[in-house]
């Protein structure tokens, strides 16, 4: 009777060392490439990349027009898109030197989320060039 417990407390030790193993290694997430994942598609968001930073130029000199570039709200969000286009241009540069399926995917992923992010917030930026009070409605007195 000894010799059948500790055989079944051997059994259940094994058990859960083969259960917490299937748990603990999780399978690695294989990414796929799609069609617009290609080597050319490189140079697309390279010239994206260009345009951005020109926009960004170009909103920085109408801010400085405006006198709007000294606020300190405007100055974060200015850095916070040459941040977010430094990082695009490190993805790209991860991107070219990638070789692998894997590699590759994950560099267009990111890219997409780093481009879509500077441009949203290059988006966002370009409103403080409008005049005061011309993305309102006049409000007419009773």
């Amino acid at each position: 009777m000894k010799n059948l417990t500790i055989a079944y407390i051997i059994l259940l030790i094994i058990g859960a060392a083969i259960g917490s193993y299937f748990i603990l290694m999780k399978p690695r997430h294989i990414t796929t490439l799609t069609g617009d994942a290609s080597r050319e598609t490189v140079a697309v968001y390279q010239s994206r990349l260009d345009s951005l930073t020109v926009r960004l130029d170009t909103l920085k000199a109408a801010l400085a027009r405006r006198g709007a570039i000294s606020g300190l709200a405007v100055r974060r969000r200015i850095s916070s898109i040459d941040q977010q286009i430094s990082d695009l241009r490190r993805a790209l540069r991860i991107w070219n030197s990638a070789h692998d399926q894997y590699g590759i995917g994950q560099a267009y992923r990111e890219c997409l989320l780093l481009y879509g992010g500077a441009q949203a917030a290059c988006q966002s930026l370009s409103y403080d060039t409008l005049a005061p009070g011309a993305d309102t409605a006049r409000q007419q007195s009773p």
